[in-house]
């Protein structure tokens, strides 16, 4: 992955400069705070932070919801999504420092709160798997924008990134 920490790690898949999504689209989440659990499992078996979820919220509004899940503005094209209902896939190729690699993410819309993801980051250097709940919590916090990303430390937003970001366009 092009970075290699809590920005990779947020599913948005996260936590992944053209973008084409083809075929269906995703349902909405509600604006608002989301936060993510996720865990994953690095190529060689292990689990990154020995299984301990890494957990990380985003602010979402109806102009960055996709972009969480479709990589939008990343070194992944053909991003073809596929699905309806409550379930969805997502696959496509991207980039990793000028090096081929594939995602392809299973979203379940369990319920308007929560939407479960896992995936894979497949490279030459082998497979990533990311599990990940993710969990409506109410307003974004105070002095966070739409994209943005990152943790809650002692009670407030420590911002790792914005989605919108000119670097990750």
């Amino acid at each position: 992955m092009r970075r290699y920490g809590l920005a990779t790690l947020i599913v948005g898949l996260g936590i992944l400069a053209s973008h084409h999504a083809d075929a269906a689209t995703l349902p909405q989440r509600q604006a608002g705070l989301w936060q993510s659990n996720t865990v994953v499992t690095l190529p060689d078996g292990s689990q990154y932070r020995g299984g301990a979820p890494v957990v990380t919220v985003s602010c979402v509004d109806p102009a960055t919801d996709l972009k969480f899940f479709t990589f939008e503005g990343s070194s992944c094209t053909n991003m073809n999504i596929s699905g309806s209902g409550a379930q969805y896939n997502i696959s496509g190729a991207c980039k990793d420092q000028g090096k081929p690699e594939s995602v392809h993410t299973e979203l379940d819309y369990v319920d308007s709160n929560t939407v479960k993801l896992t995936g894979t980051v497949t490279s030459a250097s082998g497979t990533l798997h990311i599990a990940s709940m993710l969990t409506y919590q109410g307003a974004c916090l105070s002095g966070m924008q739409p994209g943005d990303e990152g943790d809650i430390e002692n009670g407030a937003f420590v911002k790792a990134d914005n989605i919108n970001d000119a670097g990750n366009q």
